[in-house]
């Protein structure tokens, strides 16, 4: 078995992944880069939608959502600004990287045939998650084990589509300085949000947390 980790994307991001699929893929005489770059905001805003806006109305009290929506506003302009300075009028040559790890390494089919995007978990995360969901569904709750387990998302999101990802684009130095900036921004908040939610979360609250994010964790058979 093969454990992923994604979420099924909208029909308008469904339909950008085709039209930058057909274009690319048929090697049409036009530019690359829109698509490419269109594409890549959107599997952001989803994303950023679906791990971190969803996750609000899991959380019962009003003051911890108003704090829940600060943190995930600045992860959205964080991530927007630097994908604005990334995401340039590349060259078609120098589209293909990263539209090839787009199409190969960030989507995957369910076993329902339902296309998704995310990545291949390795069989350590795999362990560490799947350890941390079963531990808020004792009687004692290991919160610890829980926190580790959406520590590990995180951490594997962020180097799925900020650290690899922009290993594929051609940059130059002062870009890609730009990336470990971004990246400590995004992981402050993400910290914010985990270890200022969680201490405060009942029993019950972890359980609903937990019934939130399994759905995104995926076993395909091989």
């Amino acid at each position: 078995m093969t454990y992923y980790f994604g979420f099924i994307p909208s029909n308008k991001l469904n339909e950008m992944i085709d039209e930058a699929e057909r274009v690319i893929t048929s090697n049409e005489q036009t530019d690359y880069y829109p698509y490419r770059n269109n594409l890549t905001q959107q599997i952001a805003r989803e994303l950023i939608d679906n791990l971190l806006v969803g996750l609000i109305d899991v959380i019962p009290n009003s003051e911890r959502q108003a704090a829940m929506k600060k943190i995930v506003g600045t992860i959205e302009r964080t991530t927007e600004t630097l994908l604005n300075v990334l995401l340039g009028k590349d060259k078609n040559e120098d589209i293909l990287p990263s539209f090839n790890f787009l199409k190969h390494q960030t989507m995957f089919v369910d076993n329902d045939g339902v296309r998704r995007v995310g990545y291949k978990l390795s069989t350590d995360s795999v362990q560490t998650i799947m350890d941390g969901f079963a531990a808020v569904k004792l009687d004692v709750v290991d919160k610890p084990a829980f926190e580790k387990a959406l520590e590990t998302i995180n951490e594997d999101s962020l180097d799925h589509f900020l650290i690899r990802f922009t290993e594929t684009l051609s940059l130059g130095v002062i870009k890609r300085k730009s990336i470990p900036v971004a990246k400590a921004a995004i992981d402050k908040g993400l910290s914010m949000a985990l270890h200022k939610l969680l201490p405060q979360l009942p029993d019950a609250g972890l359980k609903r947390l937990a019934n939130f994010y399994e759905p995104f964790v995926v076993e395909i058979k091989d």
